[in-house]
């Protein structure tokens, strides 16, 4: 076997010679011709070659290039270095043909196109229509648009690997550089002989980034413009930092964390259609449609989202004030999210968490158009009621900020969850309702609270006011006027409760503020800025007791006879009906009473009030601090009546500091 061996070297070392020769022997212009015809074939295009060419057989056939480019109208690519690796098969027949094109720093510049994807259909079309095959090896790649005497770098760089085959299928695979981020890029479009004839070819294309990825798997098609349609998958870990990456900012602070979108797409140049779309995002799960149109004046968003449970905690919380100790925010509101995009939103679930409130079977929209934003609960149940709310913004015409108008309802709901969930106020218990209507202008919740205007109304049953028991401490003073002594604490309960406002230039009017039950009855009015939250209130507490009945059926009969002869002399019988409203205040058993049905009533309890207390109401909303008037404790002690004098009168007075 050995003797053989140097009759097997010999074929090696015929090679190895020809391999060192080989390249002297052939001519420059030999090689730039072969080099020139070999990329217009594989690209359809005539490249300018102003570099050296040479050819080289180890480790492989291939030709080297320098200073290549291929210009269009649309577009030009320089690359500073090509090399070109043979075919070794048809080379052995004497053919020369390309295996594939290694382009190393290339820069591809596009003109700006104005109708982008119209040039992309062009581009498709002609590679559908061209019988050029090729693959091409990117390294260091880069893609701007020149726009003027500028270019904007697009991808800063891109490692690829493209393949074509003419009226077959282009193929993209490897990674590129986009907004700082590596994105790996691996797609497929095939059936090009058919999209040139505006008939459908098939797409597959799929983008993993660190902070995103999306598939799509589907069809496309340019007639009539290029259409995409079929399965997209969107996934974001913080869809938050993935809208950074992009460009845009999340409309709220918090929230918009794990993300994924699957949905049937229809993308065209018009916009893009998403139906049968499952989202989830935050742990909330939803199924809904979509629909982006971008062929307006602006970009308009409309869609609608269904679920069984949504948990909007993450987003905010549904209050009014701000949760830095009560205080109203200074920060500028901020429209300008809503210039760039009109939105029309619609949302139902059937169960919805936003802070501390459940709703339930709530329906909801949200409108953004011309930089007006409008939020919208059409109705849920919620806090054991019923709710509405209706929250409007826009920018002011001629001044810097926004207008304000809130609209809210509730019916039949437990007051104490629901006003301390809105307005962060826990101090009343009960059942009611209550509506608020508000509207204001400024360049913050502060400024609007400055100058806010509109109503509010609240009616409530079988409750208590949390924070004083109102009976206890005039059941003591009653006894001893002057004996002091904490009045916090306790609860106070109410068989009814009315309250009354206006707001007006930023000041709450408080018209009307009733409380009752069957032994106390509250009577409150007075003024609160709404920007302060001070308290400026008085107001009467009045200790009753039910006084019992001891009129017999024969003095309701004297009564029904003397109110016979009041009917026939009027004149005479006014001063007895005087008489017995008197001595109903007072506490006395009447002997006068309506004839008819109404005689019942007089040997039924009557009220009467026992003791009355003046007081005044300061601090502000969250310490509120009730002030008994000194002057009618004095009055009542009697060892100090004498120091006050004569008068009668009761006023409200604060102490002296």
């Amino acid at each position: 076997m050995k003797k053989f061996i140097p009759f097997l070297l010999v074929p090696l070392a015929l090679a190895l010679v020809a391999g060192v020769l080989a390249p002297k022997l052939a001519s420059e212009e030999t090689l730039r011709a072969e080099a020139r015809a070999m990329i217009a074939a594989a690209t359809g295009a005539e490249p300018t070659l102003d570099g050296p060419v040479s050819f080289a057989v180890l480790p492989w056939p291939s030709l080297s290039i320098g200073g290549v480019s291929l210009e269009d109208p649309r577009a030009r690519l320089d690359v500073p270095t090509v090399r070109v690796v043979l075919d070794v098969l048809p080379l052995l027949a004497g053919r020369v043909r390309a295996d594939h094109i290694e382009l190393t720093d290339p820069k591809l510049v596009l003109v700006d196109p104005g109708d982008g994807l119209a040039a992309l259909s062009g581009f498709i079309a002609a590679l559908g229509t061209a019988e050029s095959r090729g693959d091409l090896i990117v390294t260091h790649g880069s893609v701007g648009i020149a726009r003027g005497d500028t270019v904007d770098i697009l991808v800063p760089q891109a490692d690829l690997t493209i393949g074509w085959r003419g009226g077959a299928s282009v193929e993209v695979a490897g990674r590129a550089v986009w907004r700082g981020e590596a994105v790996e890029i691996d797609g497929r479009l095939g059936g090009l002989r058919a999209l040139a004839v505006g008939e459908v070819g098939g797409l597959t294309l799929s983008l993993t980034a660190p902070l995103a990825n999306a598939s799509f798997t589907g069809g496309a098609r340019l007639a009539g413009g290029p259409v995409v349609s079929g399965e997209l998958k969107v996934e974001a870990g913080q869809l938050r930092e993935a809208l950074a990456w992009l460009g845009m900012d999340a409309p709220t602070a918090g929230g918009f964390g794990p993300f994924e979108l699957r949905a049937m797409a229809l993308v065209s140049a018009q916009g893009a259609q998403l139906n049968q779309a499952r989202l989830d995002l935050d742990g909330n799960s939803g199924i809904g449609a979509f629909n982006l149109r971008i062929d307006g004046a602006r970009p308009m968003l409309q869609g609608s989202l269904a679920s069984e449970t949504i948990d909007l905690s993450p987003y905010g919380e549904l209050n009014l004030s701000s949760p830095r100790q009560g205080g109203w925010s200074r920060e500028a509101i901020d429209l300008g999210p809503t210039q760039a995009l009109d939105v029309e939103l619609r949302l139902s679930a059937g169960r919805v968490r936003l802070g501390g409130a459940d709703l339930q079977r709530m329906a909801a929209s949200a409108t953004a158009k011309g930089g007006r934003l409008s939020l919208t609960i059409g109705e849920a149940e919620a806090w054991g009621g019923l709710f509405r709310a209706s929250v409007q913004l826009s920018p002011r015409p001629a001044e810097p900020g926004v207008n304000v108008r809130v609209d809210l309802s509730a019916d039949d709901v437990a007051l104490g969850p629901a006003l301390g969930e809105l307005f962060r106020f826990q101090r009343l218990e009960g059942t009611g309702s209550f509506r608020l209507s508000a509207m204001g202008g400024g360049s913050s919740i502060m400024d609007i609270a400055e100058g806010l205007g509109g109503a509010f109304t609240l009616t409530g049953s079988q409750g208590g006011l949390v924070g004083i028991d109102v009976g206890r401490i005039l059941a003591r003073l009653e006894k001893r006027p002057l004996s002091g002594g904490d009045l916090r604490g306790g609860r106070t309960p109410f068989a009814d409760i009315v309250v009354d406002a206006r707001i007006d230039g930023g000041i709450v009017k408080l018209d009307r503020l009733d409380l009752s039950s069957d032994t106390l009855h509250v009577a409150l009015a007075g003024e609160s800025p709404v920007a302060s939250r001070a308290l400026d209130l008085s107001g009467v507490a009045q200790l009753v007791r039910a006084v019992p009945a001891s009129a017999t059926r024969a003095e309701v009969s004297t009564a029904v006879t003397g109110a016979e002869t009041m009917d026939s002399a009027p004149d005479a019988a006014a001063p007895a009906a005087a008489g017995v409203v008197a001595s109903l205040a007072a506490g006395a058993p009447s002997t006068v009473a309506p004839n008819g049905a109404a005689a019942q009533a007089a040997l039924k309890p009557s009220p009467s009030v026992a003791f009355a207390l003046p007081f005044i109401v300061r601090g502000d909303w969250q310490r509120p601090i009730l002030l008994p008037d000194p002057q009618a404790l004095i009055r009542r002690s009697g060892a100090g009546r004498a120091l006050l004098g004569p008068s009668e009168k009761l006023d409200v007075s604060a102490p002296a500091p």
